[in-house]
């Protein structure tokens, strides 16, 4: 099996003199402007479009090619970036519009009840109400189609600068506060800059060598200049004693590695890539360093004795240990309270959950599985809650950044991260394990995505049977699976499954259906162990249940 590897960026904050701060802005400014026109290249029809040669010719290139390798990277991440969040936001919208859609056709129906009725205050506000919800919902289709056009004519209107910015502009009238204006849009514009290195370069970056320097722990880095400011600012710029306060063994590794590289050309260097950016408190500099894992299978925490089986929530994570035999053993919930909670802080919460899960695993010894989704997926799953609270959890859901942390935390840690179809994953759970475990449904869609992962099987129950609100026992039949695979018949499953879960309510208020086999157990002894029910209900449902045999 490969080595999985994932890179990682750590920083620290540069202290300069005013000669290499000075230095460094002209860096900047220079390099961005070759950035404006690369983006405005590609922002042109492809047959108008300058290939990169073509490109560097007639701007007359200030620098060399892998300068210029760094603005290509950080434009064609931009685009990406761009684009991956309009696809979100079309996501978010079609959620948003199928919810107030429905919300409307209420709406519509208790307007007539109420007018039918002869209450005119009542349906006067419910008119108000449905008035405006008819605007929210234009204005939202309104985006959406813009956004569907952009797309579909491929434009990335992208603001260098932030939009904030550019329309604060449009408020000022005196010279002063507009010349003001001018000094922080080109300071916005113009504040970093990226050099991307290679494996086969000095030190992993031609342009930017980052060595060992004589203090322990401690580098040193050698930035060469561009052509048209070697006049003013010399050949190099030296910056000495820098100092990482995270990813020390990885950098150290990776220098340590370039190092070996210039005594022995056969040996595969480390490529560095270097990010540089000017805030308020002056320049930091990013360093993007490759790590792997362990090098040897033995030393990888694998599926040999069982799994972790993990299902991601917005607001939790739901963990079952499995055997090998995909046996439950126990589970935990791991909570993210993301929602009132600004970027720094749910960035916190999110590391300190997938940490306690990594370690969980560690102390286990099992491998991790989680589903293979992304975030569009993962959202349209969770669009029929229709509730103020629950939409404002699921506006903060990170369920990008939450598989990131868990796919670099498996590297550090040198445990196994797995990927599985997570297809009908829910619906299995609630018909097999929700009740027979008495797991939540979030529980129990993790056992059986720590199943999925030994290619178990999950066939339904022959029966299921249950109790509607008046009383009535009922026993249910899957339909026949026929010729249909496996996933065919899930679908069909599930809208046979559906409709029949919301119509089966128990008199306390749970759902539950269980599975019919050789083995009985105990009623009362059920309804004991069920908390929250009084023991009223406990002898009215017993007496109930005791009988029909066929429970």
């Amino acid at each position: 099996m490969d080595t999985p590897t994932k890179t990682l960026t750590f920083e620290t904050r540069l202290n300069l003199i005013h000669e290499q701060d000075a230095a460094l802005c002209h860096y900047a400014e220079l390099w961005n402007q070759v950035k404006f026109r690369w983006f405005a290249n590609l922002q042109k029809p492809k047959a108008q479009q300058l290939s990169r040669t073509q490109f560097m010719h007639e701007m007359g290139m200030p620098f060399s090619y892998r300068v210029f390798q760094g603005v290509r990277q950080s434009i064609k991440g931009l685009i990406q970036s761009y684009q991956t969040n309009r696809n979100n936001r079309l996501v978010t919208l079609e959620v948003k519009i199928k919810q107030l859609e429905k919300t409307l056709n209420k709406l519509e129906k208790r307007c007539d009840h109420v007018a039918e009725k002869g209450c005119p205050q009542q349906a006067k506000k419910l008119r108000n109400t449905l008035r405006q919800k008819e605007v929210k919902l234009h204005r939202w289709q309104q985006k959406q189609s813009a956004l569907v056009a952009e797309k579909q004519e491929n434009k990335t209107p992208i603001c260098f600068g932030g939009r904030k910015l550019l329309k604060e502009r449009q408020t000022l009238k005196s010279n002063e506060g507009i010349r003001d204006w001018q000094c922080r849009w080109h300071e916005a514009r113009h504040r970093e800059f990226l050099l991307v290195g290679s494996h086969d370069e000095s030190w992993g970056c031609q342009n930017a060598q980052l060595s060992p320097s004589e203090q322990d722990d401690a580098y040193q880095l050698k930035l060469l200049v561009p052509h048209q400011l070697r006049a003013t600012f010399g050949t190099t710029i030296n910056i000495d004693c820098l100092k990482f306060k995270h990813g020390k063994t990885a950098i150290a590794q990776a220098v340590w590695q370039n190092q070996v590289k210039k005594l022995d050309k056969s040996i595969k260097g480390q490529p560095l890539s270097f990010r540089f950016k000017r805030d308020k408190k002056g320049w930091r500099l990013l360093v993007s360093v490759e790590v792997a894992g362990p090098t040897e299978q033995a030393e990888w925490i694998d599926a040999d004795q069982g799994v972790i089986g993990v299902d991601v929530n917005p607001d939790h994570l739901a963990v079952v240990e499995l055997d090998r035999n995909g046996n439950p053993l126990q589970h935990r919930t791991f909570d993210l309270p993301l929602h009132y909670k600004n970027d720094a802080q749910r960035a916190a919460i999110i590391g300190d959950a997938v940490r306690d899960l990594m370690d969980f695993a560690a102390q286990q010894g099992k491998a991790v599985v989680i589903e293979k989704l992304d975030f569009q997926q993962k959202k349209r799953q969770y669009q029929k809650q229709d509730h103020p609270q629950y939409a404002r959890m699921l506006n903060a859901f990170a369920y990008g950044k939450i598989k990131d942390l868990l796919e670099t935390q498996s590297i550090k840690r040198g445990i196994r991260l797995y990927h599985v179809n997570p297809a009908y994953t829910s619906l299995l759970g609630r018909m097999k394990y929700r009740d027979r475990h008495g797991f939540s449904d979030h529980h129990a869609a993790a056992l059986v995505i720590g199943r999925r992962h030994y290619g178990f099987k999950e066939k339904p129950p022959k029966q299921l049977i249950g109790i509607n609100a008046k009383g009535t026992v009922k026993a249910e039949h899957p339909p026949v699976r026929m010729a249909l695979g496996d996933y065919q018949y899930y679908n069909k499953l599930q809208r046979w499954y559906q409709p029949l879960e919301t119509s089966l309510d128990f008199l306390s208020g749970w759902r539950h259906f269980r599975r019919v086999n050789r083995v009985s157990y105990s009623v009362e002894a059920r309804l004991d162990g069920r908390p929250g029910m009084s023991p009223d209900l406990i002898q009215e449902s017993t007496t109930l249940l005791s009988a029909h045999p066929a429970l």
